[in-house]
């Protein structure tokens, strides 16, 4: 025999041992054949040596969020700019540079350095938000983390089924992977059709706008909370983590599939209540609001900075009028009475404010995620399909058409005879 083949061999032996026990130091795999399924492993918290790697990795999202926060400010992927002002087609370095050719030098004045701040507060803000959070569990933060990645991945796997039904149909694989943006020029068309019904004199109309669009956004928002299928497919994900930082809050607007049914109805109502107040987009003060907003925003989901932006005179205010940190932190507020709680935006809540529905935030920040705070499992990929998992579970174990229906569109209330809650073990 050759004992150095054998002497290899054990040493890459002993490698795969070391490498599993590092593995197993992540991740804890349920025993015999359930270890086989994918929605039952959970991760274990991570031994000391991991910290290093789980700060690194928060200091990149930290640099790339902050950038993504300031261009995503000027020219935005697919929805709008910013009030009363829907994004053009193209590039978004061919959206930047159409939207600052309709800005004059005095008003980049302003910007320019306003970005800059804006860019170095969310970075630095978002890094301290983690450096305060030495209490929390590693292990949840490398979940919701994962769950994030998840639900963004989901968005592409539906633009790549959307891409192969198109292909199939002789369309081409890129017209359907194109598809969001094709329902945004679409409604970017649709939108240039209404008529401006009152001409308000400057600058009323982008307050006008601000009301009217947050109306729709307000009972968008509200039917997220109240109505099954928008509730269990597209904004649950966003509320369950029981301690909340950017990179482990799941986006709104990435859930499958139902961001395809969203993007139209979002895209016409915001287009269309700015339109009707100004005939023309106003690009510069749309693009310095948005940029304005971006310094609460960082507060909203950021459970260590709650008590920076509760004792901030000035951000709090800013809060208010957006409806942003501390006050859009009550809305994840896991106390009974709190689902529907702080749903609207600018100008000042207005709509919650009317509807019943305003809160104002507390010295100390509520328990947040789901209401009652059950325990969740907190394997990423069954949370980020909880909801199809347990609608498919329903529809299956519940007979009769009624009974279907009710599983389908009825509301978020509603638990019929046959049920199984896939975010909890």
């Amino acid at each position: 025999m050759d004992l150095s083949f054998r002497s290899s061999r054990t040493q890459f032996s002993g490698d795969l041992v070391r490498r599993g026990g590092a593995l197993r130091g992540l991740f804890s795999f349920p025993r015999g054949r359930r270890s086989l399924r994918l929605i039952e492993w959970e991760p274990a918290e991570p031994r000391a040596r991991w910290e290093p790697w789980i700060r690194a990795g928060y200091v990149v999202f930290a640099i790339a969020f902050s950038l993504t926060v300031v261009v995503d400010a000027f020219a935005h992927e697919t929805v709008m700019l910013g009030l009363g002002l829907v994004d053009e087609a193209g590039g978004a370095l061919a959206r930047l540079e159409i939207q600052l050719a309709g800005v004059s030098p005095r008003w980049l004045v302003v910007m320019v350095p306003l970005s800059a701040f804006v860019l170095a507060w969310n970075g630095v803000m978002l890094y301290r938000g983690f450096s305060l959070a030495e209490g929390l569990p590693r292990r949840q933060i490398i979940s919701f983390f994962l769950l994030t990645m998840v639900v963004s991945l989901m968005l592409y796997v539906g633009l790549a089924l959307a891409g192969a039904v198109s292909a199939a149909l002789g369309h081409g694989f890129f017209f359907g992977f194109s598809l969001v943006r094709h329902y945004t020029v679409w409604s970017r068309a649709l939108v240039a059709r209404v008529p401006t019904l009152v001409h308000l004199p400057y600058p009323l109309p982008l307050f006008a706008s601000m009301a009217l669009v947050d109306l729709f956004q307000y009972w968008f928002h509200r039917l997220g909370h109240t109505w099954r299928p928008f509730w269990l497919l597209w904004h649950r994900p966003h509320h369950l983590t029981p301690y909340l930082t950017i990179p482990t809050t799941q986006p709104v607007f990435a859930a499958f599939p139902l961001f395809f049914l969203l993007s139209v109805p979002f895209q016409l109502g915001v287009g269309i209540g700015a339109k009707l107040f100004y005939s023309e987009t106003m690009i510069a003060e749309a693009l310095l609001v948005r940029m304005i907003g971006q310094i609460v925003l960082i507060g909203s989901h950021n459970t260590a900075l709650y008590s920076t932006f509760w004792r901030s005179r000035t951000l709090r205010v800013l809060g208010a009028f957006f409806g942003e940190g501390t006050y859009h932190y009550m809305h994840h507020s896991a106390l009974p009475g709190h689902s529907l709680i702080n749903l609207g935006g600018p100008p000042f809540m207005l709509w919650d404010r009317i509807f019943g529905t305003y809160v104002p935030p507390t010295e100390t920040p509520p328990p947040v995620g789901l209401t009652g705070s059950p325990r969740l499992h907190l394997n990423p990929l069954r949370l980020g399909l909880a909801g199809l998992l347990q609608l498919g579970y329903e529809l299956r174990r519940n007979r009769g058409i009624v009974a279907r229906l009710r599983v389908l569109f009825g509301s978020s209330n509603y638990v019929p005879a046959q049920t199984k809650d896939y975010v909890s073990p």
